[in-house]
């Protein structure tokens, strides 16, 4: 395939070019002047697909459920009674319908927590989404009900198989044990896989637990970290690790009441800082694309000058791939064809000669034309090519209409 005539954004550092891409076998393998015919993207701009570090995609059936209560109320009254009557079908057609909403804003794949694993992942695997999938953990004392051998026979059933990759999910230290958490990272250790947390969400985790026994727990192995709103600065420079990535989360950070993350800091400091959407039920939108301006915008709050258009563009991209162990985030031969196509043939694109600020600053997930995933089209001119969307939405609905009936 080779894409001509578009604006090519390599990276978040680099300038806007006008110039050709060819990919073969999933992957760049020439940018430049390319003498063949291909398809025209005349008034459009190619760049690096997004990544969603932190969602429960399966949480679209909960969508609005509790939109003005506090994060205990969420949690507590609202979510976990739901969860307890999910099943495989809910939570199929759930991540489905994520996976909809996210490859039509140019999200090309996701880092999930939740369960029913196998679901998730055959969802994914027949849409053609890259995933990073692993199972909600916690436990009573020690007992976890079976669930960290269910995530540990998942992993070997999927891990690698296409564009599925599988880790640990325990949910957060306050939900878990110490104990559990060190048999957790015992094993990804042994298995080579990586650690999905909530930390230092809420305000009231402060008290429960000192982040540096969990850092020190996790120290070999790599942990994604959801949130980690509540650090201060002078703690900052403890998550400046190679092994940790923090998935920032705006929108549910503000919708929850749990405040901003000093991302700025972060970054200044070394952190490599992602971003997610969380759930559907706690944002709710499955949008990278407004994630990455909010962040920006949050943090230009305290300073105009913090979270420059790269770093925000830097996020949402380059370091979402490195989150998922994919080698990704940037156009260049040999690197993996995940790629956006912008419609930029829009009043809010121009002046041309500002594009990169645009596309932080006015541009917006309505604008993605197409996603593409290892070389192939996940979403297309308004089309999903890979799945039948009428099935997927009816699918949805008769499954949605069970768990609020059930």
């Amino acid at each position: 395939m080779v894409l001509k005539n578009a604006f090519l954004l390599k990276d978040a550092d680099s300038g806007i070019q006008k110039l050709d891409l060819k990919i073969e076998n999933g992957k760049i393998s020439e940018i430049g002047k390319i003498e063949e015919d291909g398809i025209d993207l005349s008034g459009k701009l190619v760049m690096p697909a997004f990544y969603n570090t932190h969602t429960h995609a399966a949480m679209s059936m909960m969508r609005g459920i509790s939109d003005d209560d506090t994060f205990d109320v969420w949690l507590f009254k609202k979510v976990l009674p739901l969860e307890e009557k999910l099943d495989e079908e809910m939570v199929y057609y759930g991540t489905m319908l994520s996976m909809m909403e996210m490859a039509s804003k140019g999200i090309a794949g996701f880092i999930d927590m939740y369960f029913f694993l196998d679901e998730v992942a055959k969802a994914a695997e027949e849409f053609g989404m890259r995933a990073l999938i692993t199972r909600g953990l916690v436990d009573e004392n020690g007992d976890d009900n079976g669930r960290l051998q269910k995530n540990l026979d998942f992993a070997k059933r999927w891990n690698g198989k296409g564009l599925i990759k599988a880790g640990f999910g325990p949910h957060a230290p306050y939900s878990c044990s110490m104990g559990y958490l060190r048999k957790i990272a015992d094993i990804a250790k042994v298995e080579n896989l990586p650690v999905h947390l909530h930390l230092y969400e809420a305000e009231w985790e402060r008290d429960e637990y000192d982040f540096r026994e969990i850092l020190d727990v996790f120290k070999y192995v790599k942990l994604i970290a959801a949130h980690a709103v509540q650090f201060k600065e002078d703690e900052i420079r403890e998550l400046a690790r190679e092994n940790i990535f923090v998935s920032h989360n705006p929108s549910s950070n503000l919708k929850l009441g749990n405040g901003v993350a000093r991302v700025a800091e972060m970054i200044e400091k070394g952190v490599n800082v992602a971003l997610g959407t969380d759930g559907a039920a706690s944002n709710n939108s499955l949008d990278i694309w407004h994630e990455m301006r909010l962040a920006a915008l949050l943090q230009k709050m305290r300073n105009p000058a913090n979270l420059k258009v790269s770093q925000a563009i830097k996020m949402a991209t380059e370091m979402g791939a490195k989150a998922m162990g994919i080698n990704a985030g940037k156009i260049e031969a040999g690197m993996e064809a995940d790629l956006i196509v912008v419609n930029i043939d829009k009043p809010h694109y121009l002046p041309i000669e500002d594009l990169k600020s645009h596309i932080v600053h006015a541009g917006s997930s309505g604008d993605v034309f197409a996603t593409m995933v290892a070389g192939k089209w996940i979403y297309h001119d308004g089309k999903f090519p890979t799945i039948d969307e009428r099935e997927v939405l009816k699918g949805f609905k008769r499954a949605h209409t069970r768990l609020m009936g059930s």
